[in-house]
């Protein structure tokens, strides 16, 4: 029994998780305003429990929903000044809510509120100007991939064009190289053998001698043995 006109407050002192209702506003140093759901996660220190009645004079359910929703909400604000709208969509978002923690940490956890983590909860909301302009990056990334393959098809197109014409052309030295190397090995067996000659000239001799010879011209090539 507490006795007469005697409030008792309770503060848990294991891991407490928040989803905010409302979104946060924060603006960034572009002057677009951006909103986001906010998760948090934190337990009181069970050593400063006094020290943090004495701070708030409430209870734990009343500080989450006013005062450390206020240091959130003053955290991204402040740090959101200094970033761009391209920085916080191109992995700037991380960035932030670390930032944020870190700060909100640095000023709670001296007190007995110790805030263990901070989380995106669901999609951002943009402005349509934003959701434009992201809309418009992501048609010309794909624009930019579609070139690119096209380009790396074309050149493997043009590679296996050229890899057939050096088939091609190897083809073409082997085959010149065989009848030159035939030819060669032709002609040393007829200076070695100038009797296969001969025999080759009767074998396709129709047996007529000329009709009209100049002079000095040997008659017949056949020697008669």
């Amino acid at each position: 029994w507490t006795g007469w006109n005697t409030e008792v407050y309770i503060f848990p002192t294991f891991k407490q998780m928040k989803t905010y209702d409302e979104p946060f506003s924060f603006q960034m140093s572009d002057g677009t305003t951006i909103g986001y759901h906010i998760g948090v996660a934190y337990k009181v220190d069970p050593s400063k429990v006094t020290t943090v009645f004495q701070t708030y004079r409430k209870g734990v359910d009343d500080i989450t929903n006013t005062d450390l929703r206020q240091k959130i909400a003053d955290a991204l604000n402040r740090l959101a000044s200094k970033m761009t709208t391209d920085k916080f969509i191109d992995g700037g978002k991380s960035e932030l809510l670390d930032a944020a923690l870190k700060d909100i940490q640095e000023e709670m956890t001296p007190i007995g509120i110790q805030v263990m983590s901070l989380s995106y909860v669901g999609k951002p909301e943009y402005p349509p100007t934003v959701i434009d302009s992201i809309n418009a990056k992501v048609t010309a990334n794909q624009k930019t991939l579609q070139r690119e393959q096209e380009v790396k098809q074309r050149e493997a197109e043009a590679n296996m064009l050229r890899a057939e014409a050096a088939g091609q052309a190897d083809a073409i030295r082997t085959k010149a190289q065989a009848e030159a190397d035939a030819i060669r090995l032709r002609g040393e067996a007829l200076r070695q053998n100038p009797g296969v000659m001969e025999l080759e000239a009767i074998n396709k001799w129709n047996g007529t001698l000329p009709q009209y010879m100049t002079s000095g011209a040997n008659t017949p090539f056949i020697q008669v043995k």
